[in-house]
């Protein structure tokens, strides 16, 4: 080899020492970081994914229904939170509210509207026509208070309940609530729109609907 060869492998040999064996260490840093803080998935605040959570739960043993009615109840928060938030004349204390049927009820404080079925239209400035776009499906006052207070009162220790007892009615009948509250959190979450979603958007109109979701 002449000494011009000898000069390429020395550069190239100083590199493994210079670039790459340090790049490997920092990228087995990483991987080392990733393996001991980022194990598993990451909460969120999408209720999408708590409901996501509870509906792998609920296809589980009885011993999950408890962790499926936790997921469910972060999802409630969610849900009734997320509308709040995107009000823009929503208060401090409205949004820090962690209570779903308190903050159910300040929608319609924020404006009265807010309890009603809206279908809602994109339109074309130019030639004023108007287009569906999506629909907002009010949260049932009672049936958020109900669910709250069903959800909560799971999280309690229950006595006189038999739990190691696979046939015990309290199952079915958790099993059945538990399905039936994520049936219509998944439906609000998945086909409506918030109602102040796309409040002060002159291109947007909202109009009441007799709620007839199907059409």
């Amino acid at each position: 080899m002449d000494r011009k060869g000898c000069l390429k492998a020395l550069a190239g040999l100083s590199l493994v020492f210079i670039f790459h064996i340090p790049r490997l260490f920092y990228l087995l840093l990483l991987a080392s970081y990733a393996a001991v803080f980022n194990k598993g998935e990451n909460l969120t605040a999408n209720p999408k994914i708590h409901i996501k959570r509870a509906k792998h739960l609920l296809r589980k043993d009885n011993s999950h229904l408890l962790y499926a009615a936790l997921e469910l109840r972060l999802a409630l928060e969610r849900v009734t939170n997320f509308e709040v938030l995107l009000s823009s004349n929503a208060s401090s204390k409205m949004i820090k509210m962690n209570d779903p049927p308190k903050k159910t009820k300040y929608l319609k404080a924020l404006n009265e509207n807010a309890d009603k079925p809206h279908e809602i239209y994109i339109i074309n400035k130019e030639t004023g026509e108007r287009h569906i776009w999506g629909q907002y499906r009010p949260l049932d006052a009672k049936k958020i208070s109900r669910i709250e207070g069903k959800l909560g009162n799971l999280l309690h220790a229950q006595d006189g309940i038999a739990y190691g007892i696979a046939n015990d009615p309290w199952y079915k009948e958790t099993q059945d609530f538990l399905n039936e509250s994520l049936d219509y959190l998944s439906d609000i979450v998945e086909n409506s729109t918030p109602f102040f979603a796309y409040e002060n958007l002159d291109t947007i109109e909202m109009i009441i609907s007799d709620g007839n979701y199907d059409q």
